[in-house]
């Protein structure tokens, strides 16, 4: 079992990821449910409240899932979609202090 450091440090990497295009939602979806719950895809659905078969498809790239499912989706995970930069200087600006 991972200590509450290096599980945070895996959603922030993770995070990170998704954010510069090399990881999918829910590519990162799968590495958090495994790697931080350590949970199947039965057991992650059931807590998350949708079928293994939705929860399968949006691992896998198979759906496009609305915001509602993706957001149920990633609940457990005290994750939720949200507005993001699209371009560095954007997200330079955002989190430079001023």
């Amino acid at each position: 079992m991972k200590n509450q450091n290096s599980k945070e440090q895996l959603m922030i990497e993770g995070l990170k990821q998704v954010w510069a295009g090399e990881k999918t939602e829910g590519e990162l979806l799968r590495y958090l449910r495994k790697e931080i719950l350590g949970l199947t895809q039965q057991q992650y659905s059931q807590l998350a409240g949708i079928s293994r078969r939705t929860l399968s498809d949006i691992e896998n790239g198979k759906i496009q899932a609305n915001s509602a499912v993706l957001n149920q989706a990633f609940k457990p995970l005290g994750l939720k979609l949200g507005l993001v930069p699209r371009f560095e200087n954007h997200w330079q600006q955002l989190l430079s202090t001023n």
